[in-house]
């Protein structure tokens, strides 16, 4: 089948998932291609439908070894007619877990036919010693490679991937509870209010955050231009106690039809 157009969707409060999406669907040259930024509290209730003669890459973080709720509710907000789609998870050097599995199930029941996934890694949202940079040019290469795979895997014909791994039930989700601080840097420009995906940072006080409704994506961290965003080194130093041993190893990108 001649496909008219490549989907690179993609919920990526930190910018790695977005960099990870493109570097797969790089492959597909001479095929039109469309970003779908799936981020924002701005989109949130925007509905998009694809059809049998698309393809959509799409990508999410691995939050607790699950799909970021917030992400889920994005997902559900695509509608597929049979529309193949590559499943992308990005994980901070530790392990996705349940994440692919789960964003299988959720792509078929909107319509897609899932016919591959890929554990991609990225620089660790919080403890950005692991996985530092990532991905990098090597990795977006790799990634691209398993792109041409895909591709001359569908050309065979458009089947349900059937090693995706991770169990069902998914396991328990328990949120890292950890609300960014606002130092004295702060210039109140208001970039990481538009940037947030829940609405948790107020307009007119960008220096603030409501804690009841942060999903600790730290994508305000990443965003902001002046660097006055921050978690505490004393929870920092928790975390790197508590996660440091299964994040030290250098893991790999993986492919799964």
């Amino acid at each position: 089948m001649e496909y008219k157009q490549i989907i690179q969707a993609y919920f990526s409060p930190c910018g790695t998932t977005q960099k990870a999406v493109c570097s797969v669907a790089q492959t597909w040259e001479g095929i039109p291609k469309k970003e779908l930024e799936l981020t924002p509290f701005a989109v949130a209730d925007q509905s998009y439908t694809f059809t049998a003669e698309e393809i959509l890459v799409v990508g999410v973080p691995a939050f607790g070894g699950r799909v970021p709720k917030t992400a889920v509710q994005r997902l559900q907000n695509l509608h597929g007619n049979q529309t193949p789609a590559v499943a992308v998870v990005t994980f901070g050097n530790r392990a996705f877990d349940d994440t692919l599995i789960e964003l299988q199930d959720i792509l078929q029941k909107q319509g897609f036919v899932v016919v591959a996934g890929i554990g991609a890694v990225t620089e660790h949202s919080i403890m950005h010693c692991f996985g530092k940079d990532r991905p990098t040019a090597e990795d977006c290469k790799e990634l691209c490679a398993f792109g041409a795979e895909i591709k001359a895997h569908m050309a065979k014909g458009i089947q349900p991937a059937k090693n995706i791994p991770g169990n069902r039930p998914y396991m328990v989700y328990h949120s890292a509870g950890l609300v960014p601080m606002t130092d004295d840097g702060c210039q109140h420009c208001g970039i990481c209010a538009d940037h947030c995906p829940v609405g948790a940072i107020p307009k007119e006080q960008p220096n603030t955050t409501q804690k009841e409704i942060c999903i600790s994506c730290m994508g305000c961290i990443a965003i902001c231009p002046e660097k006055a965003r921050n978690v505490p080194a004393p929870v920092l130093d928790m975390l790197m106690e508590r996660l440091g041993p299964a994040c030290s190893t250098r893991k790999e990108n993986t492919l799964f039809f």
